[in-house]
C-alpha cells in the first residue's frame, strides 16, 4: 500500500512537469501533399478585354506581333500541391495554462500530504503490531513457566498414589490441569506465529521472520495539559493540511474559470515550402509569423455555471475543514482518556499481581505442610497465573494506546520504540 501511495505521488509529479511544459514553446513537423480534381473556378475574360487592344496594337504596328489569347478558368484548388514546414507555437498570455500550473502543483502536495498520513499511520499500526508479538511472547512465557509448576504437580501426585497419600482423583485433577494448560499453550503460540506474521507483513518481508522482542522496562508518561495536545494535532494532521490543499484547489479554479473571459494570446511562426512540385529551394521556401487572439465572447453562460461549481466546491471545503478540526480535537480527547484509564489499570493490575503472589506462596506453603487441598493449590496458581497475564495485557494495551495518542497529536516518541529485528 505504501509503494501505491509513493507512485500515486510521483504521478502527479510528472503531471505537474507536464502542465509547466505548456510555458515552453511547441515545434512541430507538418508536411503535406495534394491532389485535387474539379472545386471552384473564377473565370477571368483576358481575351475579351485585351483582344480588341492587341488587334488595334497588329493594325498600327502593321504586324502580327500580338496574337489573341483565349478568355482564362482559374482553379481555387491546384491539381498538385506541397506544403512543408516547421511551426513554433509559443504562448504568451494564458490564464488557463497559468492556473492549471497551479492547480496540478497543488494536487501534487496534496499526494505528498496523503504519503505522509499514511505513513504516520503505518508507524502506529508497526508498533501496535510489534505490541503485540511482545505481549504474545510474555504470555507464552507464562505459561511455560505455570507448565512447569504442573508438570511438577503430577509427578509429586503419581507418587504420593503410589505409595497411598492419595486417592486416584487427586492424580486425575493433577493430569487434567495439565491438559488444559496444553491446550492454553497451543493457542497462545498460534496466536504469537499470527502476530509475527502481521508484524512482517506490514514491513513487507516473508511473514516467517523471526522477531526478538522484549519487555519494557520503562512506559512513556504525558502531561495531563490536554490544550498541547489538540494544538499539537490540528497543527499537524495532515487530514487538515489536504483539505487546505483543497480549498486552495478551489479557490484556484474559480480564478481560472474567471479568468476565461480574457483572451489568449500566441505567437506562430512558420518555416517552409510551398509549391506543386516536391523542391525545396529558394522559389518555393517562405516565412511566416503570426500574432494569434483566441477571445471567447458568449458561450451560452456555461462558464458562468462553472464559477458557481467552483465557489461551492470552495465553501464545501471550508465546512468539511471546521468539522475536521471538530472531530480531531474529539479525537484527542478519546485517545486521552483511553490512556490515562489503561495507566490506571496498569496499577490495578500490579496490585492484583502482589495479592496473588502472596496468597499463592501461603497457599503453597500450607500444601508442602499438608494442610491445603490441591484445590486450593490449583486455584491459588491459576489466580496469580490470571494476574499476571492481566497485568502483561494492561501494559502492552498503555503501549497500544500510546502508539494511538501519537498517531492522533502528531507526537513521535522514538525512545519507546524498540524494533530489534533478527
Amino acid at each position: 500500500m505504501l509503494k501505491q501511495k509513493t507512485l500515486d505521488c510521483q504521478k502527479s509529479l510528472e503531471a505537474l512537469r507536464e502542465a509547466r511544459a505548456l510555458f515552453y514553446p511547441g515545434i512541430s513537423f507538418i508536411a503535406r501533399y495534394t491532389r485535387s480534381e474539379g472545386g471552384r473556378t473564377i473565370e477571368f475574360p483576358a481575351g475579351t478585354l485585351m483582344n480588341p487592344v492587341f488587334m488595334t496594337l497588329n493594325a498600327l504596328t502593321h504586324s502580327n506581333l500580338f496574337s489573341p489569347i483565349d478568355d482564362q478558368v482559374i482553379k481555387f484548388l491546384r491539381p498538385r500541391e506541397h506544403e512543408t514546414k516547421i511551426r513554433v507555437t509559443q504562448p504568451v498570455f494564458s490564464p488557463e495554462i497559468y492556473f492549471n500550473t497551479q492547480i496540478r502543483k497543488e494536487i501534487n502536495l496534496y499526494n505528498e500530504v496523503d504519503l505522509n498520513q499514511y505513513r504516520r499511520e503505518l508507524i502506529a499500526e508497526i508498533k501496535k503490531a510489534y505490541y503485540n508479538v511482545a505481549m504474545a511472547s510474555a504470555m507464552l512465557d507464562i505459561l511455560k513457566e505455570t507448565g512447569k509448576l504442573l508438570e511438577e504437580n503430577v509427578r509429586v501426585s503419581r507418587k504420593l498414589f503410589e505409595n497411598d497419600k492419595v486417592t486416584k482423583d487427586f492424580v486425575y485433577r493433577s493430569e487434567s490441569e495439565l491438559a488444559r494448560y496444553e491446550q492454553e499453550l497451543q493457542r497462545a503460540e498460534n496466536n504469537r506465529k499470527t502476530a509475527v506474521a502481521y508484524f512482517n507483513f506490514l514491513l513487507n518481508r516473508p511473514l516467517e521472520t523471526p522477531v526478538i522482542t522484549s519487555f519494557p522496562d520503562s512506559f512513556p508518561t504525558i502531561s495531563p495539559v490536554t490544550e498541547q495536545y489538540t494544538y499539537s494535532a490540528i497543527s499537524g494532521r495532515e487530514e487538515l493540511e489536504k483539505l487546505r490543499k483543497y480549498q486552495n484547489m478551489a479557490e484556484l479554479q474559480v480564478k481560472m474559470n474567471q479568468a476565461n473571459k480574457l483572451p489568449d494570446i500566441y505567437f506562430v511562426f512558420d518555416y517552409g515550402f510551398q509549391g506543386e512540385e516536391y523542391r525545396f529551394n529558394k522559389e518555393q521556401d517562405y516565412l511566416q509569423a503570426s500574432a494569434v487572439l483566441t477571445w471567447t465572447l458568449f458561450e451560452g453562460y456555461r462558464n458562468r455555471a462553472k464559477i458557481r461549481q467552483a465557489m461551492l466546491d470552495k465553501a464545501e471545503a471550508d465546512s468539511k475543514l471546521e468539522e475536521a478540526k471538530k472531530k480531531i480535537e474529539l479525537e484527542v480527547l478519546t485517545t486521552l482518556s483511553e490512556l490515562f484509564t489503561s495507566e490506571k489499570e496498569i496499577l490495578t493490575a500490579e496490585k492484583r499481581l502482589r495479592n496473588a503472589s502472596e496468597g499463592f506462596r501461603l497457599v503453597q506453603r500450607k500444601y508442602e505442610e499438608g494442610q491445603a487441598s490441591l484445590l486450593e493449590f490449583l486455584d491459588a496458581r491459576s489466580n496469580l497465573t490470571q494476574a499476571e497475564e492481566n497485568l502483561v495485557i494492561s501494559k502492552f494495551n498503555y503501549l497500544s494506546c500510546f502508539a494511538d495518542f501519537e498517531r492522533v497529536t502528531v507526537i513521535n516518541s522514538d525512545i519507546y520504540e524498540k524494533f530489534s529485528i533478527k
